[in-house]
């Protein structure tokens, strides 16, 4: 066997025993259904951070001011960070129309960016359980309980699950699969008390916890806050939790077109300088490998007869421990229908790794309006 099948033997072997890993995890995460109501309910600052989200916005509220919890237990906060859009407005009109004290707006003034909203918006909480959600997301009814129940126990951040809500088309797919990709991997790995990804999508911490990591941090990132936060509370060997229930889940949207979906995935990518967490850089070294691997396979496939079985075993069981991933992921969040484009998404996947890791490296990139170095 040649010395560059060896090598992508390996580099194939240690990826099906890390992903092996991750879907016992979620397989073992507990996802049953729990008795929320026997719980005294906790007070509850949901902080709300909202930048050009007119179209979103009331749909968010309302999903968050009928929840099934105790009025006086929870507070809405919205926090608005310099929109050029009637978002402000339209949150205002929403609080008038319920005339209800438990939804307050803010507005950031001196300082820009979500970092700095959820700050403000803890300094302006009142109560010790701090729960974050986009203003592009929707919570469902039970959101509160199950939040309230987990932190019944010693928890000190609550990392919950997220899932895009389903349209047609293959980027709406490309999408649903890796960001399940992403859930499966962030959830998984937290069973095993070795979190590593989490979205302020879905995400609640204690407040006296977060001051004692001294909040969120100082990298001039215009993404990260989350995942941060939580490397912030590992340091402190805080107990942090993944949860899995369909009680909790949050939807959000996907993307609408490709350049804003490259924008995105470079915002996500551009923190990736500052991590330190070995499992998560290890987690990130894999993944620009096993692509790039595959498109040495790729190419070799069709014009390279000698040893093509062996490249074609590789590339198939790189795909199966993939697919049952996400068959697992997907199962739970009801979306299957979208394994129907695994084939294609994994044809494409490779190339996207590698050009996203490619252009994080040196392109700005634009997000809502501002714009950033690489």
């Amino acid at each position: 066997m040649s010395v560059s099948l060896i090598i992508l033997s390996v580099i194939v072997l240690v990826y099906i025993l890390t992903i092996g890993f991750v879907c016992m995890g979620f397989l073992l995460l507990n996802k049953n259904l729990i008795d929320i109501e026997s719980i005294e309910e906790k007070g509850i600052s949901v902080l709300i951070p909202a930048r050009g989200e007119s179209e979103n916005i009331l749909n968010c509220l309302e999903s968050l001011i009928h929840q099934n919890y105790y009025s006086q237990k929870f507070e809405l906060i919205i926090i608005n960070d310099h929109s050029s859009d009637n978002t402000a407005e339209l949150a205002k009109e929403f609080i008038n129309k319920y005339t209800d004290t438990r939804v307050r707006l803010l507005e950031l003034k001196d300082k820009e960016s979500k970092k700095e909203a959820l700050k403000l918006g803890v300094t302006e909480s009142k109560f010790e359980l701090i729960a974050t959600i986009d203003s592009d997301s929707i919570a469902p009814k039970n959101w509160l309980k199950n939040i309230n129940y987990q932190f019944n126990e010693k928890v000190d951040l609550l990392i919950g699950p997220i899932v895009f809500s389903e349209r047609d088309g293959f980027l709406s797919k490309f999408q649903m699969l890796d960001f399940l990709a992403l859930q499966g991997v962030g959830l998984g790995m937290s069973y095993f008390n070795l979190p590593l990804l989490n979205n302020a999508a879905n995400m609640t911490y204690k407040k006296s916890s977060y001051q004692l990591v001294n909040g969120y941090d100082d990298y001039n990132t215009p993404s990260g806050d989350d995942i941060f936060l939580l490397e912030k509370f590992k340091k402190q060997n805080l107990k942090i939790k993944g949860f899995l229930s369909s009680e909790i889940v949050v939807e959000t949207k996907p993307e609408n077109n490709w350049g804003s979906f490259i924008q995105q995935r470079l915002r996500w990518t551009s923190k990736s300088k500052y991590y330190k967490n070995p499992t998560i850089i290890f987690f990130g070294i894999n993944t620009v490998i096993i692509n790039a691997a595959l498109l040495f396979i790729y190419v070799e496939l069709p014009l390279v007869e000698k040893n093509r079985l062996i490249l074609l075993f590789l590339l198939l069981t790189k795909w199966s421990i993939d697919f049952i991933l996400l068959f697992l992921v997907a199962s739970f969040f009801k979306r299957r229908s979208s394994l129907f484009y695994f084939i294609p998404v994994q044809m494409v996947y490779p190339i996207y790794v590698v050009i996203i890791w490619i252009l994080s490296l040196t392109m700005k990139f634009e997000w809502k309006g501002r714009k950033y170095n690489g």
